[in-house]
């Protein structure tokens, strides 16, 4: 004598999220295989019998980020709430704040390097003090001008070492220099080496992301200028971290900047374990896939409207690139075809 379909069906979902029983406790009571009680609740979910409800808002951002980290070659994605009417001063704050977050279990031993920008003086600024510590602090590049009229780049850094009772190292150069030659001459100086190698070393980076416009820090400090960043986007620049201009597919662009700059190289960016970058903004999606697509990053940190936007456009990419190679594919095939129509002249 066995029970219906239907009745297995149903006590395995009553069992299951009314009297919390495993799999393996519900198979054991009802006589039936781990596999069909598995198989059932997976059909009472699909058919609509059993719907699960969540009683808080913030699951559609954790969808956001679970979406992202199965899309990407990242391990962590965290969202926060785009705030009300989109003020972009309120996302930089939350998605500081957010970033902060994600430092509460470092502990003494683990060496951080961190670059400068808007976003991570918030991240700065909500860090309590005294209750965390770290070995060190590193700069990931030279720094000199304002992130914001009361916070100086270099006082970025200051900042954290002196909340966290961290060893401070600072690059005591700007972040890009005049000309190669300059640039060439600083980075033999043993300070400015030592500190890039420290830096290397490090367990966690931090890090902002520029785009390629006015809204970016360095044009602001007076680094790059209108008609430098019509030469980057002719050589494909999407963004920049710590100076350093990339493409969409994260490689380092191939300009005179690539020279010019007193910071951490790609490669030695991608040895450090944890890589966190801190970053929203419509101007700035295609700065955060390629900082994804190249591997540049391990951690995103942003609000709910980029992170759905970044999605859309990774999805529309992917769209144009399958469109194009069946366009490619059929060319290819049509000229493959003609060719037997027409056999070459003897």
């Amino acid at each position: 004598m066995s029970l219906p379909k239907r009745s297995h069906l149903l006590r395995s979902c009553y069992l299951f999220y009314h009297e919390n029983m495993t799999m393996q406790e519900i198979a054991k009571q009802l006589q039936i295989s781990r596999f069909k009680v598995s198989r059932y609740i997976k059909e009472a979910v699909e058919k609509g019998i059993v719907q699960v409800h969540f009683h808080d808002s913030n699951i559609e951002h954790e969808k956001l980020a679970l979406q992202l980290e199965r899309t990407f070659p990242i391990k962590l994605a965290l969202v926060v709430p785009t705030p009300y009417r989109s003020d972009i001063s309120a996302v930089r704050l939350a998605v500081g704040q957010a970033g902060a977050s994600l430092l509460a279990d470092i502990t003494p031993e683990s060496s951080l390097s961190i670059t400068w920008g808007r976003t991570i003086a918030h991240l700065v600024d909500n860090l309590p003090s005294d209750q965390l510590k770290a070995q060190r602090v590193v700069d990931l590049a030279g720094g000199f001008g304002q992130v914001t009229d009361e916070i100086s780049a270099r006082a970025v850094t200051l900042q954290i070492a002196r909340k966290l009772n961290a060893e401070c190292f600072q690059l005591p150069a700007p972040t890009i220099v005049e000309n190669i030659a300059t640039a060439h001459a600083l980075s033999k100086e043993p300070i400015i080496r030592n500190t890039l190698e420290i830096a290397s070393e490090s367990d966690v980076a931090i890090m902002g992301v520029g785009p390629t416009d006015v809204d970016s820090l360095l044009y602001r400090s007076g680094y790059v200028s209108e008609r430098d960043f019509a030469t980057l986007k002719a050589n494909h620049a999407v963004g920049s971290i710590f100076g350093r201009f990339y493409d969409l597919n994260g490689r380092e662009c191939d300009t005179e900047f690539r020279e010019r700059a007193i910071a951490l190289t790609f490669d030695d960016l991608r040895k450090i374990p944890e890589r966190i970058a801190l970053t929203m903004g419509a101007h700035r999606i295609q700065a955060i896939l390629g900082l994804m697509y190249g591997e540049l990053i391990t951690t995103l940190v942003t609000d709910s409207d980029t992170a759905t936007a970044v999605l859309e456009e990774h999805f529309a990419l992917q769209g144009r690139r399958s469109k194009n190679a069946k366009t490619e594919s059929g060319n290819i095939e049509e000229r493959d075809q003609s060719s037997l129509l027409r056999p070459e002249k003897v």
